[in-house]
Order: C-alpha cells, then sequence, then structure tokens
C-alpha cells in the first residue's frame, strides 16, 4: 500500500512539475512575442491581457504610431519606451503630442530620435545632455550642434564621448581639405 502512495505522490508531482513547465514555456512565448514580433494596434488590442508591456515598451519591430501611443500609455514602461520607440511616435510631432509622457533621459538616448536644432532648442531645457554627447553622430554635423548648444554639454561627460569623437574627425577631414587646397 505504500508503494501506490508513493508512486500516487510521485506522479503527482510528475504532472505538478509538467504543469509548471507549461506555464513557463508559455510565459516565456508571451515575452518573446511581446518584444520580438512586428504587433499591430490590432495585435494590442486583442491580445492586451496576454502580452507583457515592458517586453512590449521596448520592442523595435513594432511600427508605433502617436495615436497607437496614446491608446496604450498607461500600459506602457515609458523608461524603456523613450529608449526603444521608433516611427511615428518619435518624430517632431510625436514628441510633441507625448511631451507629458517621456522619459526624457532615454528618449536624448534614443537612436531613433532625429535631432534638429529645432527639436533640441523646443526642449532645451528637458534634455539630458550628458546622454546627448555619448548620441551617434553620425547623420549630423557636430561642429554645428556644438555651436550652438556648446553651454549645455557638461564637460565633465564630454571627454570620449561620441560628440568628442565626432568633432575630432571633423576637424581632421576640414585641415586635410585645407592642405590639399594649397
Amino acid at each position: 500500500m505504500d508503494e501506490v502512495i508513493i508512486n500516487n505522490k510521485a506522479e503527482m508531482r510528475r504532472v505538478e512539475m509538467a504543469a509548471g513547465l507549461e506555464k513557463q514555456i508559455e510565459r516565456q512565448a508571451w515575452m518573446t512575442v511581446s518584444r520580438k514580433r512586428p504587433l499591430t494596434a490590432t495585435h494590442l488590442e486583442r491580445y492586451e491581457h496576454q502580452l507583457l508591456w515592458d517586453e512590449v515598451s521596448r520592442n523595435n519591430e513594432i511600427q508605433w504610431t502617436t495615436e497607437m501611443t496614446l491608446r496604450w500609455k498607461d500600459k506602457l514602461n515609458w523608461n524603456l519606451f523613450s529608449r526603444c520607440a521608433h516611427g511615428q511616435a518619435v518624430t517632431a510631432e510625436g514628441i510633441e503630442t507625448l511631451a507629458h509622457l517621456w522619459d526624457w533621459k532615454a528618449l536624448t538616448a534614443n537612436p531613433n530620435v532625429r535631432m534638429t536644432n529645432e527639436l533640441v532648442r523646443k526642449y532645451i531645457a528637458k534634455w539630458d545632455w550628458s546622454a546627448m554627447a555619448w548620441r551617434s553622430w553620425e547623420d549630423y554635423d557636430a561642429r554645428e550642434f556644438y555651436s550652438q548648444f556648446f553651454e549645455r554639454v557638461p564637460l565633465n561627460g564630454f571627454s570620449g564621448s561620441k560628440l568628442e569623437f565626432a568633432l575630432h574627425q571633423q576637424e581632421v577631414e576640414r585641415l586635410w581639405k585645407e592642405m590639399n587646397e594649397q
């Protein structure tokens, strides 16, 4: 009789473990879908309660519109979303519409935000200027940016930054061009 109880306990434990494993696999699958699939507004609406919103907040495959962002603003993790968002949400218009929601330090670091002098000037007090120096400067005129906003860039965060490197590279190119024009 003891063997039957032991076998039943062992079987019960195995069933419990299998159920736990299935839940874990399902949760991991929802995590991956939430973070790595090109979810649409329809997906977000239909699976709102199954999706993991921290993962949705950092999903680079979602083509966020301002309307979608406003619809799910209370579900989004604004630190993660501000760091990762792209599409219409991070255009000048999207940034303006969502200005009261952004985590500005994280938004400053977001490589999908196209920094223009007008955009920077409009929210000059909100940007994280230490983070600004560490953005990519491949598509920008670092010299023009620095000349307009140098008083905002903290010197203690400037050394070794991408902005310093871009300024250095632009100066090298200027000097080389000047040397070859003579």
